[in-house]
């Protein structure tokens, strides 16, 4: 019983901390002078290429074992790379936190296909957290002023954008976790991003690139950190704990993503994002403390 508790607090803490780096995904994309598609590209890239001599040495035999099931690993590869660019394209077309937002329909999508797909039963407490959650995320964007009414800042294409990143995402966890039940997170994670690097490339092809080596060490840094590290990490984590529960987790981005724009862009959060922060606080409790 106790190893058991164990490994569930470890899944949720491996969720929580991947979370917390994808809240800098914004401000990188941002200071990135390339479009979606090419930073999505790249960001998938250096995360094959990190993974690469780990899944040789560790995971050669599991690799190979995986490649018979092509069609999950072709779909986790599609679904990858559509949620990024699409979030990414969201994300050049209107504020950050407003297409994290959006993007964050995606744990609501997974709680309503979990019982579906995964035949996992929706429990109360996954509903409540979620509301919780949702409602942090709203308090924290609502400073970004996402609202239909005012004309000038709205966008329809972003906000559309947003919400299939958010879909997309959504169908991302579920077939992970349906893979993860037979391949560990690393080959999961691996075939990912070499799948999605292949979907992209089309879309790189004539980008006219900086010699400034500014941007291309952050994209390392979102390839490498953000993405071969925290994203094998976050499925390591789902591969432990509920899908529907470990979604909650994720909404510490948005609220990690307060602490960047602090550090680096220089926004002080206001009093409004801190009280957001805190139900996303208590609804990732309410889940781990069940």
């Amino acid at each position: 019983m106790l190893k058991r508790f164990d490994a569930k607090f470890s899944g949720y803490f491996y969720v929580a901390a991947a979370a917390v780096i994808w809240g800098s995904n914004g401000v990188i994309v941002n200071l990135v002078p390339y479009d979606a598609y090419t930073v999505a590209f790249f960001r998938v890239v250096f995360a094959s290429l990190a993974l690469l001599p780990v899944i040789l040495l560790t995971k050669k035999r599991e690799v190979m074992s995986a490649a018979r099931h092509w069609k999950i690993m072709l779909s986790l590869g599609c679904l990858l790379a559509l949620g990024w660019a699409l979030l990414f394209h969201s994300m050049k077309l209107i504020a950050i936190a407003n297409a994290v937002l959006l993007n964050y329909m995606a744990p609501i999508f997974v709680a309503l296909l979990a019982p579906l797909v995964l035949k996992e039963k929706l429990e109360k407490s996954t509903l409540l957290a979620l509301a919780i959650s949702v409602v942090g995320i709203v308090v924290i964007s609502y400073q970004q002023n996402l609202r239909i009414s005012d004309l000038d800042g709205f966008n329809l294409a972003g906000i559309i954008l947003g919400l299939l990143a958010g879909l997309a995402y959504a169908g991302f966890v579920i077939v992970s976790k349906k893979a993860l039940s037979s391949f560990s997170s690393l080959v999961v994670a691996f075939y990912s991003y070499s799948v999605a690097s292949i979907c992209l490339l089309p879309f790189v092809i004539g980008t006219d690139f900086s010699p400034d080596l500014t941007p291309w060490m952050l994209l390392l840094v979102l390839g490498i950190l953000n993405t071969a590290f925290a994203v094998t990490l976050y499925l390591k984590g789902l591969g432990m704990v509920k899908a529907q529960k470990a979604v909650v987790f994720t909404y510490l981005e948005p609220a990690s993503a307060v602490v960047f724009g602090f550090l680096f862009l220089a926004q002080p959060p206001t009093p409004l994002m801190l009280v957001g922060g805190f139900l996303i606080l208590v609804a990732g409790y309410i889940v781990a403390s069940r």
